[in-house]
């Protein structure tokens, strides 16, 4: 295992010193990232943290590398807590959503606080799975540590898995004249993970009904209730178009409204904001029960509680690893998982034109999509290691 954590710490190190016009230097985050014994010592107690259990629950969390500085909004602990196993088992459990704030103090490694607001640039383990560690910075992924084995992602945000997929698989098309609408699933996709309980989002074409007759609603919504989180969408990002053009018109001498009429427009746009926020969060807490949530790519919501009706042939899918960009062919079913995983391939399969998101009770997140190139089912998986670097609302 020293081997393997020596591994990730050069793969740390390695995307660190490449970053160094990012900010953060003035939490002394080069210090201890660039002090190959230390982050060896921290990393080692992260891995073995992350295969305890405290109270029946896994271990999850993040620890942010930082010293306690007036421009971080912290809560500091009166007497700093040294990094070891049972301490960080017990903090993580404590705050699995809040991150750690951790240095290496007069002492040695110490956890001195809990972070509340993230200044950008700074280095950030996240303890996402037994003996599985995410190192990243300012969103970007830097080194990956899973199953034994240290990689470094060849894609670490929305537009490069994109472009992944589309080379990959051949769909040149994908997510094309789609707008925002990846960024909202994505955030869809992260509360589904965070609920725990996992599920099923259905994506079909808007201009195409011929899904339905695979599709058995056990709720559905009225025509108008569907619309309700479109229309939001769409008054929040004009809202935010007329935004910039007042702030531009105020730059160039040409606004004529008044600090009044401008600040009801910065209220109606954050209130706007969180209107979109908590639609997209309980859309995701639909898939809370059995069956699949079910959306077109205009963002109307259709129903959820659906089952999914399909054939009972078999036949074997092709896979693609999001982070590693490993492409394996000809992968039966049973790879892929269980119920929800299976259910959703043959969907596809019988509606070429449908895409699911998947996210099973471990976290794990799959894209089941139709390559024309290959003409077959594709699955993209291990996308659950793209949501976790976005801010969760």
């Amino acid at each position: 295992m020293n081997t393997v954590i020596s591994q990730f710490v050069a793969a740390i190190q390695a995307s660190t010193n490449t970053d160094k016009s990012l900010p953060g230097t003035s939490h002394r985050t080069p210090e201890l990232s660039h002090d190959a014994v230390q982050l060896s010592r921290l990393c080692a107690a992260c891995f073995w943290a992350s295969l305890e259990m405290e109270e029946r629950r896994e271990v999850r969390g993040t620890l942010c590398l930082c010293s306690p500085a007036p421009t971080l909004l912290a809560r500091t602990f009166t007497t700093p807590v040294p990094v070891t196993v049972p301490n960080l088992v017990a903090l993580l459990t404590a705050s699995p959503r809040t991150p750690l704030a951790v240095h290496a103090g007069p002492e040695g490694l110490a956890v001195w606080g809990v972070l509340d607001a993230e200044p950008e640039g700074l280095l950030r383990l996240r303890i996402a799975g037994n003996g599985t560690l995410l190192a990243s910075r300012s969103r970007r992924v830097l080194a990956l540590l899973h199953k034994g084995a240290v990689s470094i992602p060849v894609a670490a945000d929305e537009a490069s898995l994109v472009h992944l997929v589309s080379h990959a698989l051949g769909k040149d098309n994908f997510q094309e004249s789609r707008n925002n609408v990846p960024a909202k699933l994505i955030r869809v996709g992260t509360t589904m993970i965070r609920h725990g309980h996992g599920g099923t989002l259905v994506l079909v074409p808007p201009e195409d009904s011929a899904w339905r007759q695979s599709v058995c609603f056990r709720f559905s919504f009225d025509e108008e209730s569907s619309k309700l989180l479109q229309a939001s969408v769409h008054d929040f990002e004009a809202g935010i178009s007329e935004a910039v053009r007042s702030y531009d018109d105020l730059l160039a001498g040409r606004d004529t409204a008044t600090v009044r009429e401008l600040r009801e427009q910065y209220e109606t746009v954050n209130y706007l904001r969180t209107l979109n926020q908590s639609l997209l969060r309980r859309v995701a807490d639909l898939s809370l029960i059995d069956g699949a949530v079910v959306m077109d790519l205009d963002l109307c919501l259709l129903g959820f509680g659906a089952k999914l009706l399909f054939g009972p042939e078999d036949f074997t899918v092709t896979t693609l690893n999001a982070v590693t960009g490993e492409l394996r062919e000809l992968v039966a079913l049973e790879e892929l998982g269980g119920t929800r995983h299976q259910s959703a391939a043959r969907f596809v399969r019988g509606n070429q034109t449908a895409e699911v998101f998947v996210v099973s009770q471990d976290g794990r997140l799959s894209l089941f999509s139709w390559s024309e190139r290959m003409q077959c089912v594709a699955v993209v998986q291990k996308l659950e290691h793209f949501v976790w670097e976005y801010r969760t609302f």
